[in-house]
């Protein structure tokens, strides 16, 4: 049997391969302990709680789950409409098992919203329907307190995983930029480029929380991000009242 094993085993090799592809284990994603920085393996999801927003004309949107009927992204996104919510995917580019889709039943866009670099950049999708809460779905909570400058975080989007944001005093953000709007968040990326500039609604997570929204970009830094803290009893107002 020792004799013949190296000759049996690239036969049995890629059958073996074919009954456990990469990727197939059931530990893909795991969280660091500090920082709330995720690493993803090949394939695997960038959170249980993004979610992939199609629009009209292929246009897309990054989002999140934040309650089992909720989905959370950015108001620029309302341009978009009608949305396709997409949970639980591993890619959006071919249905999976895992897949959860809905269709927006209710749009609430911020009543003062007007464009991104002027704040209220935040949108809360109601779904026909609630999301199962699973291996592959589970939303996220919101932070109430403020991340000091220099907290490490991470953006989390389809396409790039997640990418590790270190938040940026607002002292010296409004240095840098003197007419910055209130309530939104510097963070720097580490991976240039990161988050992509059409890539709205995409969280900033701190602390295993949605701390903000991915707005839009200056150049190649920072990246800004919509603080949700200030707008949480709008929030809660539309979740409560719809």
């Amino acid at each position: 049997m020792e004799l013949l094993l190296p000759l049996l085993l690239p036969l049995l090799l890629p059958l073996l391969l074919g009954m456990c592809p990469p990727g197939c284990t059931s530990h893909a994603w795991t969280w660091r302990e500090r920082g709330g920085e995720a690493k993803a393996a090949p394939g695997a999801p960038p959170s249980p709680y993004v979610a992939f927003l199609r629009g009209k004309d292929n246009h897309t949107c990054g989002g999140f789950l934040v309650a089992p009927a909720w989905v959370m992204t950015a108001a620029q996104c309302l341009a978009h409409k009608p949305l396709t919510v997409i949970l639980g995917a591993h890619t959006p580019r071919r249905r999976e098992e895992s897949w959860q889709t809905f269709q927006v039943k209710e749009y609430h866009c911020h009543p003062d919203f007007t464009s991104p670099k002027k704040r209220k950049d935040i949108l809360l999708l109601k779904l026909n329907g609630k999301a199962t809460r699973d291996g592959h779905v589970w939303p996220i909570s919101l932070e109430k307190s403020r991340v000091r400058g220099g907290t490490e975080c991470s953006v989390a989007g389809w396409g790039y995983g997640t990418a590790a944001v270190t938040v940026i005093k607002q002292r010296d953000c409004l240095n840098q930029y003197p007419g910055l709007a209130d309530n939104l968040i510097c963070g720097r990326s580490r991976s240039s480029g990161l988050p992509e500039k059409g890539r709205a609604g995409d969280p900033l997570v701190c602390n295993n929380k949605a701390y903000g929204i991915f707005s839009y970009r200056h150049s190649n830094w920072p990246g800004f991000y919509t603080h949700i803290a200030p707008y949480l009893p709008w929030v809660n107002s539309v979740m409560k009242s719809a």
